[in-house]
C-alpha cells in the first residue's frame, strides 16, 4: 500500500478557481492543481482547498472529506478575524487571507508536510470539544 506522501500532492480546488490564478507556478513542480467540481470529485490524500465559503459550509465539507484530506480555506483578504477562527474551528486546517499565491503555495506546502510526517512520540493527540483535535506536548 502506498502512502499519500509517497505521490505528488492534488490540491483540489472548490470554488472559483480564478481566484488562485497562478498558485500552480508556486508549488513544487510535480504538485498539480485541478479545479474540482464537487466534494465527490475529491480523493484520498488530496489537499483541498476551498475557495470563500460561507462558514456554515465549512464542517459539513470537513466531515465530508475522504480520509487523508487537508481543508485549506481562501477567505477575502478584508475577511474578519471572528469569521477566520470559526473557520477554523469548523474544521479547517489553514486558513489563508487572499491575495498572494505564494502565501498561499507556501501553507498548502507546509499542510502537506505535516500530514506527510509520522506523529510525534512527544505529542499526544486528544479530541477536545466538537470533535476539535487538541495537542497536548509533553517534556
Amino acid at each position: 500500500m502506498q502512502r499519500v506522501a509517497d505521490t505528488a500532492p492534488t490540491v483540489a480546488v472548490l470554488g472559483d478557481p480564478t481566484l488562485v490564478t497562478g498558485l500552480a507556478r508556486q508549488l513544487p513542480t510535480a504538485w498539480r492543481v485541478l479545479p474540482t467540481p464537487s466534494i465527490d470529485c475529491v480523493q484520498p490524500g488530496d489537499l483541498v482547498l476551498l475557495i470563500c465559503p460561507h462558514v456554515d459550509t465549512v464542517g459539513p465539507t470537513h466531515r465530508r472529506l475522504p480520509a487523508g484530506c487537508t481543508l485549506a480555506v481562501l477567505v477575502d483578504h478584508d475577511a474578519a478575524a471572528s469569521a477566520i477562527a470559526d473557520i477554523l474551528q469548523a474544521g479547517a486546517d489553514v486558513c489563508v487571507r487572499a491575495g498572494s499565491t505564494a502565501i498561499l503555495a507556501g501553507h498548502l506546502v507546509a499542510c502537506h508536510r505535516r500530514a506527510s510526517r509520522p506523529p510525534s512520540p512527544a505529542v499526544d493527540r486528544t479530541t477536545g470539544l466538537a470533535g476539535a483535535e487538541r495537542l497536548a506536548v509533553t517534556r
